[in-house]
């Protein structure tokens, strides 16, 4: 080939790759042209919810117009839509937060609750993380004091068990939060007003030896003393049950000798001070009298006397242990 046919070859291969350079896009040009794409589809079907716009930051824009327009039922549904349709969005975040916002002020505590765990398990780092907890644990103290149930002129029934989970869920998220004791607490409080006495004592137990020095330790400990003393009265002859409440009280004692409910202590002490001398000496007079067994009878005076020396029935108890030290040594001559 001669040297002026390879001049023309290469002044049409280099034509060539100008005219495919020329008509190319340009790499920035195409990609701020593209419109958002989800990439993960898994949002599965929903029939009557859908976003009014086809792209994201056109949804966001509306759910806000709707918003500031008063119509916040509306607003609340599209900027759910956007989050199912979009969840991976920049906006997702936003319209989440302002979903679980609008159901607060429209009294759907339950349901704005869940918004705000969903915002805390998919979108960390995208919002304020206190101010969520913040407005998840006002919504759990409210559900707890709310009646269930208001029909017309009937006044509904308390039910503090719904916000038991919802405290589980605050702790969960935020273990060494500030809300961490006082959903504890809570937790206690709930169950003690349910009569679940055991798993009251469990969170009691929890918020007092966690957080020791917090403002909810005495309060704690001042609580599982009384599920305790509820729980001997639940059961009146159970000695077991009279002893740890009696433990439970002097241990409040011990820990905060200056409160103020020291008092209120010291009568719940005095109380199952005179049952269990009741029953200590009724324990006796059922081995003497009933069972007719004067060594046990004895041995039961006796206890009495040691537990109790300053009780109403000790001068009765002593005449009884010499009547029967006096029986017994009769017995043996």
């Amino acid at each position: 080939m001669s040297k002026s046919s390879l001049q023309t070859v290469g002044r049409g291969l280099f034509c060539l790759v100008l005219l495919v350079a020329l008509l190319a896009p340009a790499p920035e040009a195409s990609a701020a042209a593209k419109p958002y794409v989800e990439k993960e589809p898994s949002r599965g079907f929903h029939l009557f919810l859908r976003p009014r716009k086809k792209a994201p930051e056109a949804q966001w824009a509306y759910v806000q117009d709707l918003d500031r327009a008063g119509k916040t039922r509306a607003a609340a549904r599209q900027a759910l839509a956007l989050r199912i349709y979009w969840p991976h969005s920049p906006e997702a975040p936003q319209a989440q937060m302002l979903y679980a916002r609008l159901l607060e002020r429209r009294n759907h505590p339950q349901e704005a609750f869940d918004a705000y765990q969903h915002l805390l398990e998919h979108y960390a780092g995208h919002f304020e993380f206190n101010e969520v907890v913040d407005r998840q644990m006002q919504i759990a103290k409210t559900l707890m004091e709310r009646k269930k149930g208001k029909f017309l002129f009937l006044p509904g029934f308390a039910a503090p068990e719904r916000a038991i989970p919802l405290f589980d869920k605050i702790v969960a998220s935020a273990p060494e939060g500030r809300h961490a004791a006082e959903a504890y607490y809570l937790t206690g409080v709930a169950n003690q007003r349910i009569y679940e006495y055991d798993k009251a004592i469990d969170a009691f137990f929890t918020a007092l030896n966690r957080f020791p020095d917090g403002e909810f330790a005495e309060k704690s400990a001042y609580a599982q003393a009384q599920c305790h003393i509820d729980i001997s009265n639940d059961a009146p002859n159970d000695n077991r049950a009279l002893d740890t409440a009696r433990a439970a009280c002097v241990l409040f004692l011990q820990r905060y000798p200056e409160s103020t409910r020291r008092a209120a202590i010291e009568a719940d002490l005095a109380r199952i001070h005179d049952r269990q001398s009741r029953n200590a000496f009724a324990l006796a007079q059922y081995y003497d009298r009933i069972l007719r067994k004067p060594g046990a009878a004895l041995i039961e005076y006796q206890s009495f006397v040691s537990l109790f020396p300053d009780d109403a029935q000790a001068p009765a108890a002593r005449a009884r242990i010499e009547q029967l030290k006096a029986h017994d040594n009769a017995t043996e001559k």
